[in-house]
This record gives structure tokens, C-alpha cells and sequence, in this order.
């Protein structure tokens, strides 16, 4: 996990504006969704403007920006799988810094393998987490 010596730690998080939300992962069948587990979005501000979104997507911040979620990724993961998505290649007006572009990833918590089986106890866990490192280091969650 992120440690406060860390060059990701909080003032990355001030710095990038880094924020996240959370939404639930359904799978759906017919008329039958079920979830599976968790997305959680991790959004940060890009340091610079003019970046077209593949460019973004392929930077050194959008690069830093991995790391942060790969290192608030809990080790213990008590059966389920849980994946760190690189950066789409797509900017987002910020929410929260006026006229700035954001980028985001995601951080994928199923149950099981592949998310074949309904979410439980272990996912509501490592989501715990996965929010706690990211508060401990000063990002709120925007849903």
C-alpha cells in the first residue's frame, strides 16, 4: 500500500486533484442482472492541458496514475480477483477543477475468477480497503 513517504502518496492526490467512485459490476442475463463484485473509478486531473486522449492515456501521469491503484490494491484477497485497467484513451471534463481534463482507470473486484459468481462478504471487504487507502491519502469519493 501507499505509504505517506511514497512520491504517490498525498501530495500526488492534492496535487492531481485524484478522486474515485464506485458502481456496482453486474452481469446480465436475459432480464436477470446480477452483481459480481465492484468498479472503482479512479479519476485524477492531468498536469497539463492539450493532450489529445491517446497521448494522455500514454503518459508519464497517466503511468503514475496505475501505480497509485496498483499500490492501494490489498494483498489479502480472499478468493476474489481483482485487476488494475489501464487508462481509456478518453478525456474527461474535471469535476472538480474548472476547465482541466481528466483522465480515469478503473480497479476491477469480482468474485471468483471472472465474476461468475455473485458478490459477498470477501468483495464488500477488499472494496473497505481499496477506500480506505485511497481516503488515507486524501481522495474522495465524487459519485
Amino acid at each position: 500500500m501507499v505509504t505517506e513517504t511514497s512520491e504517490l502518496g498525498p501530495s500526488f492526490v492534492r496535487r492531481h486533484h485524484v478522486h474515485y467512485d464506485v458502481r456496482d459490476e453486474l452481469v446480465v442475463e436475459g432480464d436477470e442482472r446480477r452483481k459480481v463484485g465492484y468498479r472503482v473509478r479512479i479519476w485524477g486531473v492531468l498536469p497539463e492541458s492539450g493532450l489529445l486522449p491517446g497521448d494522455a492515456a500514454e503518459s508519464p501521469f497517466a503511468r503514475e496514475l496505475l501505480a497509485l491503484a496498483e499500490e492501494v490494491v490489498p494483498a489479502e484477497r480472499e478468493g476474489s480477483t481483482i485487476s488494475v485497467e489501464p487508462p481509456v484513451p478518453a478525456l474527461y471534463e474535471s469535476r472538480v477543477v474548472v476547465g482541466a481534463d481528466e483522465i480515469a482507470l478503473d480497479i476491477r473486484l469480482v468474485h471468483g475468477s471472472f465474476g461468475d459468481c455473485a458478490s459477498g462478504a470477501a468483495e464488500d471487504r477488499c472494496l473497505r480497503l481499496i477506500r480506505h487507502a485511497l481516503e488515507s491519502l486524501g481522495a474522495q469519493q465524487k459519485d
